[in-house]
Protein backbone atom coordinates (compact mmCIF):
# COMPACT_ATOMS: atom_id res chain seq x y z
CA UNK A 1 0.00 0.00 0.00
CA UNK A 2 2.85 2.24 0.77
CA UNK A 3 4.67 1.70 -2.34
CA UNK A 4 1.26 2.49 -4.52
CA UNK A 5 0.81 5.63 -1.98
CA UNK A 6 3.97 7.17 -2.31
CA UNK A 7 5.65 6.16 -5.85
CA UNK A 8 2.44 4.81 -7.82
CA UNK A 9 -0.27 7.77 -6.71
CA UNK A 10 2.79 11.05 -8.20
CA UNK A 11 3.10 9.17 -11.78
CA UNK A 12 -0.91 8.28 -12.27
CA UNK A 13 -1.19 11.98 -11.45
CA UNK A 14 1.31 13.34 -13.98
CA UNK A 15 -1.47 11.98 -16.64
CA UNK A 16 -4.23 14.03 -15.33
CA UNK A 17 -5.28 16.90 -17.16
CA UNK A 18 -7.35 19.71 -16.25
CA UNK A 19 -9.90 19.27 -18.64
CA UNK A 20 -10.06 15.12 -17.89
CA UNK A 21 -13.97 14.55 -16.98
CA UNK A 22 -14.94 11.93 -14.35
CA UNK A 23 -16.25 8.64 -15.49
CA UNK A 24 -18.65 9.67 -13.00
CA UNK A 25 -19.09 12.61 -9.95
CA UNK A 26 -18.78 16.13 -9.99
CA UNK A 27 -16.04 16.75 -9.17
CA UNK A 28 -13.16 18.24 -11.32
CA UNK A 29 -9.28 17.00 -11.93
CA UNK A 30 -8.25 19.98 -9.42
CA UNK A 31 -11.16 19.22 -7.03
CA UNK A 32 -10.52 15.53 -6.64
CA UNK A 33 -6.50 16.62 -6.17
CA UNK A 34 -7.35 18.91 -3.99
CA UNK A 35 -9.95 16.79 -1.75
CA UNK A 36 -7.48 14.10 -1.39
CA UNK A 37 -4.85 16.01 -0.44
CA UNK A 38 -6.63 17.83 2.31
CA UNK A 39 -8.27 14.27 3.63
CA UNK A 40 -4.61 13.39 3.90
CA UNK A 41 -3.32 15.82 5.98
CA UNK A 42 -6.88 15.57 7.79
CA UNK A 43 -5.74 12.40 9.02
CA UNK A 44 -2.60 13.25 10.86
CA UNK A 45 -4.94 15.23 13.70
CA UNK A 46 -7.69 15.15 15.66
CA UNK A 47 -10.31 17.57 15.54
CA UNK A 48 -12.97 16.95 18.67
CA UNK A 49 -12.69 14.32 21.04
CA UNK A 50 -15.28 11.26 21.05
CA UNK A 51 -17.96 11.30 23.28
CA UNK A 52 -17.53 10.04 26.67
CA UNK A 53 -19.18 6.94 27.80
CA UNK A 54 -18.87 3.76 25.60
CA UNK A 55 -17.19 4.66 22.10
CA UNK A 56 -18.90 3.52 18.63
CA UNK A 57 -16.84 4.03 15.82
CA UNK A 58 -20.08 4.54 13.09
CA UNK A 59 -17.39 3.73 10.25
CA UNK A 60 -15.93 0.77 11.96
CA UNK A 61 -17.83 -1.65 9.58
CA UNK A 62 -16.66 0.09 6.62
CA UNK A 63 -13.08 -0.09 7.37
CA UNK A 64 -13.74 -3.66 8.56
CA UNK A 65 -15.36 -4.36 5.31
CA UNK A 66 -12.07 -2.93 3.53
CA UNK A 67 -12.77 0.15 2.59
CA UNK A 68 -14.82 -0.03 -0.10
CA UNK A 69 -15.88 3.42 -2.25
CA UNK A 70 -19.61 3.08 -3.66
CA UNK A 71 -20.74 6.33 -5.91
CA UNK A 72 -23.40 7.98 -3.62
CA UNK A 73 -23.80 11.26 -4.71
CA UNK A 74 -25.71 13.63 -2.88
CA UNK A 75 -29.31 14.18 -4.12
CA UNK A 76 -29.74 17.42 -5.72
CA UNK A 77 -25.86 18.35 -5.54
CA UNK A 78 -24.45 20.79 -8.38
CA UNK A 79 -20.75 21.54 -9.44
CA UNK A 80 -21.73 24.91 -7.50
CA UNK A 81 -22.05 22.85 -4.34
CA UNK A 82 -18.21 21.79 -4.82
CA UNK A 83 -15.69 23.78 -2.52
CA UNK A 84 -13.63 26.94 -3.88
CA UNK A 85 -10.49 25.54 -5.28
CA UNK A 86 -7.40 26.32 -3.02
CA UNK A 87 -4.38 26.12 -5.57
CA UNK A 88 -4.27 28.16 -9.13
CA UNK A 89 -3.89 25.30 -11.63
CA UNK A 90 -3.63 21.52 -11.42
CA UNK A 91 -0.49 21.32 -11.96
CA UNK A 92 -0.22 23.15 -8.35
CA UNK A 93 -2.34 20.77 -6.80
CA UNK A 94 -0.54 17.79 -7.95
CA UNK A 95 2.91 19.03 -6.54
CA UNK A 96 0.93 18.84 -3.11
CA UNK A 97 0.17 15.08 -3.03
CA UNK A 98 3.81 13.52 -2.62
CA UNK A 99 4.27 15.85 0.74
CA UNK A 100 1.22 15.16 1.90
CA UNK A 101 1.81 11.45 1.64
CA UNK A 102 5.23 11.65 3.11
CA UNK A 103 3.83 13.87 5.90
CA UNK A 104 1.29 11.11 6.93
CA UNK A 105 3.81 8.49 6.90
CA UNK A 106 6.68 10.44 8.67
CA UNK A 107 3.68 11.35 11.29
CA UNK A 108 2.41 7.77 11.93
CA UNK A 109 6.29 6.63 11.69
CA UNK A 110 7.25 9.59 14.51
CA UNK A 111 4.08 8.75 17.01
CA UNK A 112 2.74 4.90 15.60
CA UNK A 113 0.44 4.97 18.34
CA UNK A 114 -1.33 8.11 17.46
CA UNK A 115 -4.90 8.16 16.68
CA UNK A 116 -6.48 10.51 14.33
CA UNK A 117 -9.79 11.77 15.69
CA UNK A 118 -13.01 13.22 13.44
CA UNK A 119 -16.56 13.58 14.32
CA UNK A 120 -17.34 11.89 10.72
CA UNK A 121 -14.42 9.31 10.59
CA UNK A 122 -13.98 8.50 14.37
CA UNK A 123 -10.76 7.37 16.15
CA UNK A 124 -8.63 5.79 13.83
CA UNK A 125 -5.00 4.62 13.70
CA UNK A 126 -2.38 3.99 11.25
CA UNK A 127 -3.34 0.54 9.76
CA UNK A 128 -6.82 1.42 9.07
CA UNK A 129 -5.93 4.73 7.91
CA UNK A 130 -3.35 3.40 5.37
CA UNK A 131 -6.26 1.16 3.96
CA UNK A 132 -8.48 3.99 3.38
CA UNK A 133 -6.18 6.12 2.12
CA UNK A 134 -5.12 3.66 -0.26
CA UNK A 135 -8.87 2.80 -0.94
CA UNK A 136 -9.94 6.45 -1.29
CA UNK A 137 -6.86 7.33 -4.20
CA UNK A 138 -7.37 3.84 -5.93
CA UNK A 139 -11.16 5.07 -6.20
CA UNK A 140 -10.40 8.84 -7.52
CA UNK A 141 -7.72 7.60 -9.56
CA UNK A 142 -10.43 4.98 -11.01
CA UNK A 143 -12.73 8.20 -11.78
CA UNK A 144 -10.60 10.12 -13.52
CA UNK A 145 -9.51 6.91 -15.88
CA UNK A 146 -6.11 6.79 -14.61
CA UNK A 147 -6.36 3.45 -13.04
CA UNK A 148 -8.13 0.31 -15.59
CA UNK A 149 -9.90 -0.82 -12.45
CA UNK A 150 -10.53 -0.09 -8.92
CA UNK A 151 -8.31 -1.60 -6.69
CA UNK A 152 -9.23 -3.33 -3.68
CA UNK A 153 -7.24 -3.80 -0.15
CA UNK A 154 -6.93 -6.83 1.44
CA UNK A 155 -9.07 -6.55 4.57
Amino acid sequence: MKDFLINEVPELLKNLKSDTKPDFGLMTAQHMVEHLTWITKVTCSRKGVPDEGPYENKMQKFFDAGCIFKHMPKEGATVDDLPALKYGSLEEAIEQVPGALKRFYDHYQADPDFKCYNPFMGELGFGDLQKFHFQHYSYHLWQFGLLPSYYEAAA
